[in-house]
């Protein structure tokens, strides 16, 4: 089965135009980082976050670019003082929250922290290793609770949805106020925080989020806890790929957000989590790791810490790819394209061809009516081979169920 289309004007379409959302002083590169929730669930405390912050750093991840430690839901379970202020347990938390956050500062990371939109967050909701949680949520506090974020020091805050989705807030004018608090807090301390939207895709948060947060969740959860198991399979990496397909939405420091990495869980193959992460990468998608960084197979740390995939999702111009064609005989035959900063090129792109068959397919990308006096160079992004220079098209098989990262190049003339 052979993919082919005339190509009008260049070796590919440059793509939409991005959104016109404010400049982002917090970030201009999707965040990289670690965060809690695939790897413990709820059952997080000080020494797992002291334990695996040691680990990006010793495992050379924070080397490739990885920053934030996130600590996600379970690390609160709704208490506060007289005052209405967050209180913590001593015993999970021995330390206290700014005491963690100034650890990870001091291995030369930022600190992320969790929080709902509503009153009741997803511990209440859906408990997982604690007992329900009432009370976890921000709302009626949303200033109070940012600003201590701020002081403790924290430096990206995720925004949960279950007690908002409960309670039937409306996710523009929720997110709106929580993104003011954000705003404020950052005003009070001199210490921004990025914002992490996660409201499941809920009313088109790619239509309005751009102008009030960094990222936004695009769809559910890509995995889900089940008798203390997470085992997500290929079909869910491809569902939330999908979801965040809005590529008008994103610029630099603005993002779709298809969930946390699930590269090396279990039930997912070394070539599942490649291809996986080759969907992150071509998508511009933040890389919030989720494994167990103590315990990394060399394998997948090579995937985490691939440097030209991260160069590619990393990118610039901040671009997200987007679907270029789809095989007219077997729409499950696609190629996405993501243009890259040039640099010694005349132009770039990085291509991803997918195949979401049950078998084997050709895929043929041709670049005809380019003005280059000469041929495009693809790299295959992985193996890091150069695999030639090609006058008028590029055509290789790509198994069942895989996807080939590429780079395009056009030289300089």
């Amino acid at each position: 089965m052979a993919l082919s289309a005339a190509l009008i004007g260049g070796l590919l379409a440059i793509g939409p135009d991005h959104s016109s959302a404010a400049p982002n002083t917090v970030v201009t590169a999707p965040p990289m980082g670690w965060a809690s929730w695939n790897a413990v669930a709820a059952s997080v405390d000080e020494a797992t976050i002291r334990r695996e912050a040691a680990a990006l750093v010793s495992s050379g991840l924070k080397g490739a670019g990885y920053q934030y430690v996130n600590i996600d839901e379970g690390w609160w379970q709704g208490t506060r003082d007289a005052g209405g202020n967050i209180t913590v347990d001593s015993h999970d938390w021995p330390s206290g929250m700014q005491s963690v956050a100034s650890y990870i500062h001091s291995l030369g990371l930022k600190a992320g922290i969790y929080t709902d939109a509503g009153k009741d967050g997803c511990g209440y909701y859906f408990p997982t290793s604690r007992p329900k949680a009432p009370g976890s949520g921000s709302e009626g506090h949303y200033d109070q609770d940012f600003l201590q974020f701020a002081k403790w020091g924290f430096d990206f805050v995720k925004v949960d949805w279950c007690g908002g989705d409960a309670e039937n807030l409306d996710p523009k004018t929720a997110y709106t106020a929580v993104s003011e608090s954000v705003s404020k807090a950052a005003a009070a301390t001199g210490h921004p925080m990025v914002l992490s939207i996660c409201n499941w895709g809920r009313q088109s948060p790619w239509a309005w989020a751009p102008g009030i947060s960094t990222m936004w969740r695009t769809s559910d959860d890509l995995a889900v806890w089940n008798n203390g198991k997470l085992a997500p399979t290929m079909n869910d990496v491809l569902r939330t790929f999908d979801s965040a397909q809005h590529p008008d939405a994103q610029s630099p420091g603005h993002y779709n957000d298809p969930d946390m990495l699930v590269v090396g869980a279990t039930g997912l193959s070394a070539e599942d989590s490649r291809t996986h992460m080759s969907l992150w990468a071509i998508s511009g998608a933040p890389l919030l790791a989720g494994n167990d960084l103590t315990n990394m197979s060399p394998d997948i740390k090579a995937i985490l810490t691939n440097p030209d995939v991260i160069a590619i999702d990393q990118d610039p111009l901040g671009k997200q790819g987007f679907l270029r064609y789809t095989d007219e005989r077997n729409a499950g035959l696609q190629v996405y394209a993501k243009q890259l900063v040039n640099g010694t090129s005349a132009h770039r792109e990085a291509v991803l061809l997918l195949n979401r068959t049950d078998a084997d397919g050709d895929i043929d990308i041709p670049w005809l009516n380019i003005d280059t006096k000469g041929s495009a160079v693809v790299h295959d992004v992985w193996t890091g081979q150069d695999l030639g220079a090609y006058a008028s098209h590029y055509r290789t098989t790509v198994p069942a169920h895989r996807a080939l990262l590429l780079t395009v190049s056009v030289p300089n003339s």
